[in-house]
């Protein structure tokens, strides 16, 4: 039996939320209302899938990365599957209050930024005014911890609430399965991590 492109499971999926990816066009009206819950955006990095991937850990697949899943079996740590790609769920955005004006995206102190998938350095997407920005730099914002910007003159931002954001990983094994891994998640700060794929996004 062929494998199932890894584009077309995605494609599938994305159809149902389009409401939810779409970026919306701006409001001449004072109230904008925020992406619908939960936002699901698919891990670039894994447009392409993966063949014959090693599991390092062993996890529970699902049928699905909605609430209402059911458990179809687990993964073996060496067992090789095929990754199909991966999407990040955003159920709860982080909240960072804006401190100093940030005239190219339109904020001002007071504001408040929503940030949803986040890509390292400092970069994630997120909306502001009612306008996405995609792939934005944040490097400027502190966190509820700290750490972040340390540039004290540059620092216009901070996050005043972290939200809730999982990563889910659709793979085919090799009786044929296709499911879905939890692969990481964030709730309120702290971070946990599967440790079934290793370094599938690395490079």
């Amino acid at each position: 039996m062929s494998i199932t492109p890894p584009r077309i499971a995605i494609v599938l999926l994305f159809a149902t939320f389009a409401s939810a990816q779409t970026g919306p066009a701006r409001s001449s009206g004072s109230e904008i209302s925020e992406p619908k819950l939960p936002v699901v955006q698919e891990q670039s990095c894994l447009a392409n899938g993966r063949t014959n991937w090693p599991i390092e850990s062993g996890s529970p697949i699902y049928s699905s990365w909605r609430p209402q899943r059911t458990q179809l079996g687990r993964l073996r740590a060496g067992e090789k599957v095929t990754v199909l790609g991966g999407i990040t769920i955003t159920r709860q955005p982080d909240k960072l209050a804006v401190t100093k004006p940030k005239p190219d995206i339109g904020v001002k102190p007071g504001d408040i930024i929503l940030r949803y998938d986040i890509f390292g350095e400092g970069n994630a997407n997120i909306w502001a005014n009612g306008v996405w920005h995609k792939g934005y730099n944040l490097w400027t914002a502190t966190e509820t911890d700290g750490t972040g910007c340390r540039a004290v003159d540059a620092c216009d931002a901070r996050v005043v609430e972290n939200g809730i954001m999982e990563r889910w990983v659709q793979v085919k094994t090799v009786t044929g399965i296709t499911a879905w891994v939890l692969e990481s998640k964030v709730t309120h700060g702290v971070y946990w991590d599967s440790h079934v794929f290793g370094q599938l996004c690395a490079g």
